[in-house]
């Protein structure tokens, strides 16, 4: 399942803007606090969080436009009880929905961060945040994320960061709706696992899902939406602001066997003939908002399939320059025309016309392949059944199951059961067992596993160019499979380098139990 990705668009307005916005809603504000208030905002929007406290501290601290603005600051600095004693009293004022609503989150978080640690990481400007004590673990990978995504999004973006990156490493949905204002129905539906919001990223821990997710680039999808949000003053439309991050989640690293499979092209044309896509400028507040999964993968394949035919046809630079334009509070087609020289209906046609000169082709989670229910039903059982007696040490039996299912286009690209398939065939042909895991772009999708196995493979075969990069992408995927973490299948530690001896123990502290055996 593809990530998703969650982000409110809060309307970002120059300090002028913003004073009539905090006068109509607290007239008997004092003008200097108003103006003060209107100014802080708007650096806390474009999250320069130093220069907003010295603006608030310039005004009445007692004035409800100060508290509420001193309110969101907080949040954004996940002090989420100073927020709701802040917020609490800008509403003793009168009632505003602004405050209201920030009020709820800082209850959320409040509720949420009353058990996290903390773990601050300061030679990389980084402060890490765990709801769960045993994701302590993964600090060295999300510090290495973290510093290559900033290195990345500057060069393609020019941002300039501010000190220090937040991360928040919650342990399930609940938390991250809690922590953040998503509905959690929304999160359910649209399987959001991360959110940019607040100044912050707040990430699912991978142990939330079975056997992870592609937490990594997800955490640089997220990055990239808080480095747009700071160049544009959080001015940038949902389709841009979704577009480069989709762009650039997986520029921070050397291209994977799974990216663009299948591509932004091929689903974005599917999604056309299939009457699920919608204008750029239709997608509403969020994608995580959407109405079903299906549409909210169309709507990131169209993003991201505009967004690089602007970059490709305009230029990387023209990239830069729609967010600098944007930031000095262009409007969107002002912007893009200052920039490339069309506005989005003139872009929008070009890009689509180019889409729909495609061919159409069929897209797993857009269309249903048609098969054979019986054969499907029968293929599953003796999968089940193969997993539980190899679990139970009858190796040959299990053998026996799965022979059958060798050529079925039933499993034909499977990893589950190429892992599988894999185990089986370890315990007496090695040469077998690598066989079916030899081609990384075989597999329909990453499941970490069937790295772990193929990499354990390589070690004990010596073949030291497919080791590392086989552990890595099966961490990438699950940090806290076992024997990813670990090296091994027993937990032990003496192949694991000493920087990963941690997140071994973490790993086998999980209790997963092994295949087959539950």
């Amino acid at each position: 399942m593809r990530k998703i990705r969650f982000t409110f668009r809060p309307v970002a307005a120059v300090a002028i803007v913003a004073l009539c916005t905090l006068f109509a809603s607290h007239s008997q504000a004092g003008p200097l606090s108003q103006f003060h208030a209107a100014r802080a905002r708007t650096f806390i929007l474009g999250l320069d969080l130093d220069l907003a406290k010295k603006e608030l501290q310039q005004g009445d601290a007692n004035d409800p436009v100060i508290q509420r603005e001193r309110g969101r600051l907080q949040l954004y600095e996940a002090d989420c009880d100073g927020a709701v004693l802040s917020l609490a009293s800008a509403l003793a004022a009168g009632p505003d929905e602004d405050t209201e609503g920030m009020l709820d989150i800082a209850r959320g978080c409040s509720r949420v961060t009353a058990a996290i640690i903390g773990d601050d990481v300061t030679t990389s400007d980084l402060v890490v945040r765990y709801q769960d004590e045993a994701d302590r673990a993964l600090t060295p990978l999300i510090t290495e994320s973290v510093e290559n995504a900033r290195k990345t999004l500057t060069r393609d973006l020019g941002v300039t960061w501010p000190k220090p990156t937040r991360v928040i490493v919650v342990r399930d949905l609940l938390s991250l709706a809690a922590m953040t204002g998503l509905p959690y129905e929304s999160a359910q539906t649209t399987g959001t696992v991360a959110i940019a919001k607040w100044g912050r990223v707040t990430l699912l821990s991978p142990r939330a899902s079975h056997h992870g997710y592609p937490w990594r680039d997800t955490l640089t999808h997220e990055l990239t939406h808080l480095a747009v949000t700071r160049l544009t003053n959080d001015r940038a439309p949902l389709w841009l602001q979704e577009g480069l991050a989709k762009r650039e989640e997986v520029r921070w690293r050397e291209p994977g066997p799974y990216d663009d499979r299948p591509s932004p092209d091929a689903i974005a044309r599917r999604g056309m003939d299939k009457k699920l896509d919608l204008g750029l400028d239709e997608l509403g507040p969020s994608i995580a908002m959407l109405p079903s999964a299906q549409a909210a993968m169309v709507a990131f394949a169209e993003v991201t399939s505009f967004v690089r035919y602007y970059a490709k046809v305009a230029g990387d630079e023209a990239i830069k320059k729609l967010l600098s334009e944007l930031r000095a509070n262009q409007k969107i087609d002002a912007a893009l025309v200052e920039a490339s020289g069309m506005d989005l209906k003139a872009w929008d046609q070009k890009w689509r016309a180019e889409i729909m000169a495609l061919p159409s082709e069929q897209v797993l989670g857009l269309d249903n392949f048609a098969s054979d229910p019986k054969a499907n039903t029968s293929a599953r059982e003796r999968i089940r059944v193969a997993e539980l007696l190899f679990g139970r040490g009858h190796t040959a039996e299990a053998q026996r199951e799965i022979d059958p299912l060798a050529g079925s286009k039933l499993v034909a690209h499977d990893p589950t059961f190429a892992y599988l398939a894999a185990r089986v065939l370890e315990k007496g042909d090695l040469p077998g067992a690598r066989a079916k895991v030899a081609d990384p772009k075989d597999p329909t999708h990453a499941y970490a596993p069937w790295w772990a196995i193929r990499a354990r493979l390589a070690l004990a075969a010596s073949n030291a160019p497919l080791i590392e990069p086989s552990f890595l992408e099966a961490l990438a995927q699950d940090p806290l499979d076992a024997e990813a973490a670990c090296r091994s299948l027993d937990g032990s530690t003496l192949l694991t380098a000493p920087k990963d001896v941690d997140l071994c123990k973490a790993a086998a502290g999980a209790g997963v139990p092994d295949l087959g055996q539950n």
